[in-house]
């Protein structure tokens, strides 16, 4: 067991839903030592990337923190700073 960061557990969290998906269709009743090769990487697929797309989403996120300068009233964006 890792010692996930509360980023971590919020991103595995949010990989239940595609390995949802992915187990729905390969069918619940199926156990998972029965599945086949290919069913299996389906799965972990499914798992990895539904993680990778949530850490992206976090990093995305708190890529340019917001911030604001004494007096102002509105957030800048990189744009009206003439930065691309």
């Amino acid at each position: 067991m890792i010692d996930a960061t509360a980023l971590e557990l919020q991103c595995l969290r949010r990989c239940l839903r595609p390995f949802g998906e992915a187990a729905a269709e390969i069918g619940f009743d199926k156990p998972l030592s029965h599945y086949t090769e290919q069913e299996a990487l389906r799965v972990i697929n499914a798992i990895v990337t539904g993680y990778v797309e949530a850490m992206t989403l976090a990093h995305e996120a708190t890529r340019y923190p917001c911030v604001r300068r004494r007096g102002q009233t509105h957030l800048t964006s990189d744009d009206d700073r003439g930065e691309a």
